[in-house]
């Protein structure tokens, strides 16, 4: 992981392997992140995501998915220190995928952007 800060912009370059979720509860540790807006974009190997099955309580379906996915878009934001992040992608059969990241393991390089808003 590469990390570069620009203004209130930290940009995150992961490599083979890592997990995004993992990665950016790192920063968020190391950064002392309060509250940050989070986008970025890629290609991932496996990805674990939820849709939500039932609205009260609330429950998530969990989805894995191997094989090439290529990320459009990551979508989400660190609110008082808790990572929340939605995630589109299509997998190599051009099928969408589409929830809640609880897990993704890069395959080539993804590329993420955090607009912190405020720090410890």
């Amino acid at each position: 992981m590469i990390v570069r800060e620009k203004s209130n912009l930290l940009v995150v370059y992961l490599e083979q392997g890592e997990d995004i979720y993992q990665q950016i509860q790192n920063i968020v540790r190391e950064y002392k992140l309060i509250d940050a807006r989070v986008t970025g974009y890629g290609y991932l190997e496996r990805m674990e995501y939820g849709v939500l099955s039932q609205s009260d309580p609330f429950f998530l379906s969990k989805i894995l998915k191997e094989g090439l996915l290529t990320v459009t878009n990551i979508n989400g934001m660190v609110d008082n220190r808790e990572i929340t992040i939605m995630i589109n992608s299509v997998d190599d059969k051009f099928e969408r995928h589409q929830g809640r990241l609880i897990s993704g393991v890069v395959i080539n390089s993804f590329n993420i952007i955090l607009e912190i808003y405020k720090t410890e």
